[in-house]
């Protein structure tokens, strides 16, 4: 975890990032006004000279001004002295920096800014180093069994245990004797792109546990479930080892086949986008890449690259089967009181829908045909619940006690 400075200046990167983006739209807007006063007046067929050398120059000022002031203040936080000690963040901190990592984290990414939060396991909400030194300091009781947890969208490991209750790590270790590792990553980022970082991270992992791994298993709730299948995709591609000893694959409200509420996102964003005097202030765009690919739940990197995810709303994900000799295990969430409740089918679990949940699909191709004992949709509950609900945990570990 970054440190306060470093965190500091990551907040000042970023509002200077901000505020560059307010003036790139103001000078569009101009332009378009500029360009036609009235909606219904005919377009000139170019602005004015005095217009275009006037403004163009005032925001040039502009923008540098906002480079320049920004690289005042980075310099100016950088001569402040490094703290010690490193130190845990508190939750609020890390909460706000997960949630900004999943609307902007691609953007942190690509600029170098210290609010990116680096992919790799937590305990007590500090960083743990994939070395034999680090896992054996973090995880003195470490067992030859693993799960590792992913959490979804905009959220941290602080999610498995958000209503102050044990998380599903802890009653695997207090039932089964499974050792839990929580992840945390940058949620903004795609999910092929989390999904390869995943797969070389589970390859470190496991060659540098305390003690030999004899079976690893994976949970995932909402993103995080594609991630781990992103995971495995690239981890078999790749043959590495960790792959043979993966038994278990959890998915918890995970949206296979994308989700509706980005769907309807893209559909008004490409809307207002029509709309002349909309979209030069239009900021649903510049919503992160990892949010973007839950519109059909993409994987691969082959799903999203040579085509704009702004454009298009075609579905042209690659098929990516589940492993052969691995146990999937889908859970859904319902806000419907049966599988008949209308509520259940328009709103899913208000984020998700069941049947994307449980992997099925009108296509064959993409149906993911996981046994109907393996899935289970919980009614009543939200999306959020699956993180915690007891009935949910149960259900859980008698999957895993039924794979032994």
């Amino acid at each position: 975890m970054p440190s306060t400075l470093h965190n500091l200046r990551g907040s000042a990167q970023l509002a200077f990032d901000a505020l560059a983006g307010i003036a790139g739209s103001v000078e569009r807007m101009h332009e378009t006004i500029a360009l036609r006063p009235l909606p219904w007046a005919p377009p000139p067929d170019r602005p004015t000279r005095a217009h275009g050398l006037i403004a163009s120059t005032v925001y040039r000022v502009v923008q540098r001004s906002l480079r320049a002031c920004a690289t005042g203040v980075d310099l100016s936080l950088g001569m402040l002295p490094e703290p010690s000690a490193a130190r845990a963040a508190g939750p609020r901190e890390l909460r706000t920096l997960a949630a900004l990592n999943g609307v902007f984290g691609d953007h942190l990414e690509a600029t170098g800014n210290p609010l990116a939060i680096r992919m790799g396991p937590v305990a007590d909400s500090r960083e743990i180093e994939t070395t034999a030194a680090g896992l054996a300091a973090a995880y003195p009781e470490a067992g030859a069994h693993i799960v590792v947890l992913a959490h979804g969208l905009c959220h941290s490991e602080l999610a498995w245990s958000r209503k102050a209750d044990s998380s599903i790590g802890t009653r695997l270790r207090e039932a089964l004797g499974l050792t839990p590792v929580y992840l945390r990553y940058n949620s903004g980022r795609h999910i092929s792109a989390n999904g390869r970082s995943l797969a070389d991270l589970l390859d470190r992992l496991c060659s540098a546990w305390p003690v030999p791994v004899e079976s690893l298993s994976l949970i995932g709730h909402s993103m995080g479930g594609l991630v781990l299948r992103s995971a495995c995709w690239y981890g078999k591609e790749a043959n590495l080892p960790w792959i043979r000893r993966l038994r278990r694959v959890v998915c918890l409200g995970t949206p296979h086949h994308g989700s509706p509420v980005e769907r309807a996102g893209h559909a008004l964003d490409r809307t207002l986008r029509r709309i002349r005097y909309v979209e030069p202030v239009m900021f649903g765009h510049r919503r992160s890449a990892g949010i973007k690919d839950l519109r059909h739940g993409n994987l691969l990197d082959e799903d999203w690259q040579g085509h704009g995810p702004d454009q298009s709303a075609d579905d042209r994900r690659r098929s990516v089967p589940l492993l052969a000799g691995v146990d999937y295990f889908f859970a859904a969430a319902s806000v419907g009181r049966h599988h008949r409740d209308p509520r259940g089918r328009i709103f899913g679990d208000w984020l998700v829908h069941s049947g994307s949940a449980v992997g099925t699909h009108a296509d064959a191709r993409k149906n993911l045909d996981v046994p109907p004992d393996h899935c289970r949709v919980f009614h009543e509950k939200s999306h959020l619940d699956l993180l915690n609900d007891a009935e949910v945990h149960a259900q859980v570990i008698d999957w895993f006690s039924a794979t032994k």
